[in-house]
C-alpha cells in the first residue's frame, strides 16, 4: 500500500512509499480504509525532527475512514462503519493521570503518526476501544477535523465558557478558528479573532464565517478592542500574545492557552495576571467526551469545519505540506482516494 513514512531520525527523511506493508488485523483492533487525514503542525515538526517520533513510522493522526476488517475480541463495530479514533494508544491505565481519568495525558501513550503508524496511507490499524462512529449526515471532510475540534472543546471545558460571554481569540490558525467557531456555537455573545497582517486572508475567512476580526497594527490594541472580555484564548504559544490575552481579559476573567511554544521559555508580564486576578488554564490533547460532542455539534449543524479545509491527494503530499508551511491553506487535508469520497455522509 501507499504510505507517507518518516524513515529515520533527523530533518527530512519523509517519503511516500508505494510498497509499505498493509497492516494485519489483530485481536482488539480494526483495519480502516482511510478516507482522509488532516495535516497538523506536529506532522511538519516530525518532518523537521523537532517533535518526538519513533521511525520508521507512518505520519498522520487527524483521520477518518471506514472499517474493512475486524479483529477478534472486538464488539459493537461492523464492516463499513465510518469512524474516527482517539490518540491515546499505549496509555498505561496505571499512572496518576490515567487513574484520574486523564488517559490523554498519560506519559506512556504512543499516538498514531509518531508513536505508531498513522493514516497518511491507504489503510491504518486502530484500537477498537478508542473508536467513535461518525454520524450519518456528517461528511467525511468534516469528520477529518474531529481531532482538533475535540482538543478545542477540551480547552473550552476547562474555562467553563457560558452562553452570553464575550470571547477573544488570538491567532487565526486552525486551533484559533476552530475555537472561535465552537465559542460562537456555544452561545458566546461576541467572538473577536485577532491576528497579524500576515494572517489577513485567514482573518477574512473568519469574517466570512460570521466572526468579528481585528488586524494587529502599531496602534494601541487594548484601546481598540477593550479589556473586558470574559474569556481570552491564545492559540499561538507566543509570550506577547499570552500577555495580550491577559491584558484584554476583565478582572477575574479566564485565559486559556492552547498554543505550543517553539522555544523552551516564553516571556510574559506576570503582574498583568496577578493584578487582574485572572484564572489561567492550560490545556493539552482531548478528553473522551469531547470527541462525541464534536461529532454531535457537526451533526446538529451548529458547527461546520469544512470551510477551513483544502483537499490534496496523497500523491501530492509535498504540495500539501508546503501549503501549511507558507500558510496558503488553513487546514490541509490529504486523501488517498477520489476527492468526491470526502462528501460521503453515510
Amino acid at each position: 500500500m501507499r504510505a507517507l513514512v518518516k524513515l529515520e531520525k533527523g530533518p527530512g527523511h519523509v517519503e511516500l512509499k508505494s510498497d509499505w506493508p498493509k497492516p494485519q488485523v489483530k485481536p482488539g483492533w480494526v483495519l480502516v480504509e482511510v478516507t482522509a487525514c488532516g495535516i497538523c503542525g506536529t506532522d511538519i515538526h516530525i518532518e523537521e525532527d523537532t517533535h518526538k517520533n519513533w521511525p520508521p513510522v507512518v505520519l498522520g493522526h487527524e483521520y477518518t475512514g471506514r472499517i474493512v476488517e475486524i479483529g477478534t475480541e472486538v464488539e459493537g463495530w461492523n464492516v463499513g462503519d465510518r469512524v474516527v479514533c482517539e490518540q491515546h494508544h499505549g496509555a498505561c491505565l496505571k499512572c496518576d493521570a490515567c487513574r484520574r481519568g486523564a488517559i490523554h495525558l498519560c506519559p506512556s501513550k504512543r499516538s498514531p503518526g509518531w508513536g505508531i503508524d498513522g493514516a497518511f496511507a491507504d489503510f491504518v490499524l486502530l484500537p477498537a476501544w478508542l473508536l467513535h462512529k461518525v454520524p450519518d449526515g456528517v461528511s467525511s471532510r468534516a469528520a477529518t477535523v474531529t481531532e482538533p475540534t475535540a482538543i478545542c472543546i477540551t480547552g473550552l471545558d476547562r474555562v467553563s465558557l457560558q452562553p452570553g460571554e464575550r470571547v477573544l481569540v488570538i491567532g487565526p490558525g486552525p486551533i484559533g478558528l476552530i475555537s472561535a467557531l465552537l465559542a460562537k456555537a456555544s452561545g458566546a455573545s461576541e467572538v473577536l479573532v485577532v491576528g497579524r497582517s500576515s494572517s489577513r486572508k485567514r482573518l477574512e475567512l473568519a469574517k466570512s464565517l460570521g466572526l468579528s476580526i481585528y488586524e494587529l497594527n502599531n496602534s494601541d490594541t487594548i484601546a481598540a478592542i477593550g479589556d473586558t472580555f470574559d474569556v481570552a484564548i491564545d492559540s499561538t504559544g507566543v509570550g506577547e500574545s499570552f500577555s495580550l490575552a491577559c491584558n484584554a481579559t476583565r478582572r477575574q476573567g479566564r485565559v486559556l492557552e492552547l498554543g505550543i511554544a517553539t522555544t523552551d521559555k516564553v516571556d510574559f508580564n506576570l503582574n498583568i495576571a496577578i493584578f487582574r486576578s485572572l484564572s489561567i488554564f492550560m490545556s493539552m490533547s482531548s478528553e473522551y467526551s469531547s470527541w462525541n460532542r464534536a461529532l454531535q455539534l457537526m451533526e446538529s449543524g451548529a458547527y461546520d469545519p469544512t470551510p477551513l479545509t483544502t483537499i490534496f491527494s496523497l500523491d501530492d503530499w509535498k504540495s500539501a505540506f508546503h501549503a501549511v508551511e507558507d500558510r496558503s491553506a488553513l487546514k490541509a487535508v490529504i486523501t488517498p482516494k477520489d476527492f468526491s469520497t470526502l462528501d460521503e455522509v453515510k
